[in-house]
């Protein structure tokens, strides 16, 4: 993770006014990346707190250890060697993202799906 807060950092200053509209490749393309996975992961982390409000203790408690596969699931599909390739990063959270959008949708509705928060299944 330490090496990931460095290279964003070294990216943003070395790129502050790349534009990601049309990034050339190289550098700008990992910028844009890079601010790409960032917001996805606020995204993610929005939903997940919109959907942590809606549960019961039981159904927080699958939550959470879903979430917590989900994480060492994404860790180990999105790094290679010890870098972390923030395209797949962000493709995976955008995922995710999706699925807990869709329990939160069942569970204003009136229908949580217990085994379905509770999923292990990340493909």
């Amino acid at each position: 993770m330490k090496n990931l807060i460095l290279f964003i950092f070294a990216i943003s200053i070395g790129n502050a006014f790349a534009g990601c509209e049309k990034p050339a490749p190289g550098y700008d393309t990992t910028y844009c990346y890079v601010k790409m996975f960032l917001q996805s992961d606020d995204e993610l982390n929005e939903a997940y707190k919109s959907l942590s409000v809606l549960l019961n203790p039981e159904q927080k408690k699958k939550l959470i250890g879903a979430q917590r596969s989900w994480i060492k699931f994404r860790n180990a599909k999105c790094s290679e060697g010890g870098a972390i390739m923030v395209d797949c990063n962000f493709d995976v959270n955008k995922s995710r993202t999706k699925f807990l959008l869709d329990r939160i949708t069942e569970c204003k509705i009136g229908s949580c799906k217990n085994d379905l928060l509770g999923s292990e299944k990340f493909d």
